[in-house]
């Protein structure tokens, strides 16, 4: 009989408990096994009060990491990423910038907005002057004016004046569609082509 086995006061411990009782398991094989069942990173959303909420597991840091940034985009703040072995490491982002963008063009409009996003940017877009004006009053924060290329200098000049006016201490990304065309109140002018400057720029200014 089992309880032969392993011992007759055993066994009749491990049914009074209902538990099974069997041959015991060594110590690092008992640890092997745990690593084996368990994923080897945890990530932890720290909360206002500075206590920390499981999230989600991962079977490497570097897809841990990939998991903060995807759950960052929705939640921001500090996530804390721990390993079976204690290690910590500790990530903490911003909350995403609002860039607000005057596009006089639909199509390029939609293309920067999808592009900013993907950046990590939130986007509020507006085609024309008037519906900028009509929109910001209602807007309670912007981090960054992206002013479009394809209007005349005029109509450009007059929405970066008045932003200057009633947002001075936004700055001010206008693109322009070549170097000898600036606007001289923006606090950039980057040529319209130059994707790789302007979206480098953009991140600088709305840090």
């Amino acid at each position: 009989m089992y309880c032969q086995a392993i011992g007759e006061k055993s066994c009749v411990v491990g049914l009074n408990l209902g538990l099974f009782v069997g041959p015991s398991v060594p110590g690092p094989q008992l640890a092997a096994t745990k690593r084996a069942m368990f994923p080897p990173f945890h990530i932890f959303k720290v909360q206002s009060d500075g206590s920390r909420r499981w999230i989600k597991a991962a079977a490497n840091l570097e897809d841990a990491k990939a998991l903060v940034k995807v759950l960052a985009a929705s939640s921001p703040g500090e996530y804390v990423i721990t390993s079976l072995t204690g290690e910590k490491t500790s990530i903490k982002l911003p909350p995403k910038r609002i860039v607000f963008q005057i596009g006089y063009d639909e199509k390029e409009l939609n293309a920067r907005a999808e592009l900013f996003r993907r950046c990590g940017h939130e986007v509020i877009s507006v085609p024309n002057n008037k519906a900028a004006k009509d929109a910001l009053p209602l807007i309670d924060n912007v981090d960054l004016f992206v002013i479009g290329h394809q209007a005349p200098e005029q109509t450009r000049k007059e929405m970066v004046d008045w932003l200057k006016e009633n947002f001075p201490t936004v700055k001010i990304v206008a693109l322009i569609p070549s170097a000898n065309r600036q606007l001289s109140r923006a606090d950039y002018n980057i040529v319209m082509n130059d994707s790789e400057e302007w979206l480098a720029r953009l991140a600088d200014t709305a840090s």
